[in-house]
């Protein structure tokens, strides 16, 4: 049997809404797709930002621990250099006071310099 013209046609017709239903499907699971994709992407930037602010909370109370540790050594330290120079003083008084004397004649002469 031989197709007519009008026939031709009806199938070529058929063939492209048959097409352009399947473009359509693939169009709106391409738009679920993305959507899905979003919102995924929304999450992780969410936890990932949660994850940072508890990494950086956790690196801020370890440096103020850190700062404490450093600030309780020094003030050893101190207290015992003040206690190392108050028996300095006490095993040598004469010559802490000529050297204090001395820095203050230095300290008021550069002052006097200074101001004239």
């Amino acid at each position: 049997m031989a197709t007519t013209a009008a026939e031709a046609k009806s199938n070529k017709g058929s063939d492209l809404s048959k097409y352009e239903s399947e473009i359509r499907n693939d169009m709106a699971e391409l738009k679920k797709d993305i959507a899905a994709l979003t919102k995924t992407m929304g999450e992780y930037g969410k936890a990932r930002a949660d994850d940072l602010q508890g990494r950086a909370s956790d690196w801020s109370d370890e440096m103020l621990a850190e700062s404490r540790r450093t600030v309780k050594k020094l003030g050893k330290q101190v207290s015992r250099l003040e206690k190392d120079m108050e028996a300095q003083v006490r095993e040598h008084p004469l010559q802490w006071f000529l050297g204090a004397l001395g820095l203050g004649l230095m300290v008021t002469i550069l002052m006097r310099r200074n101001h004239d």
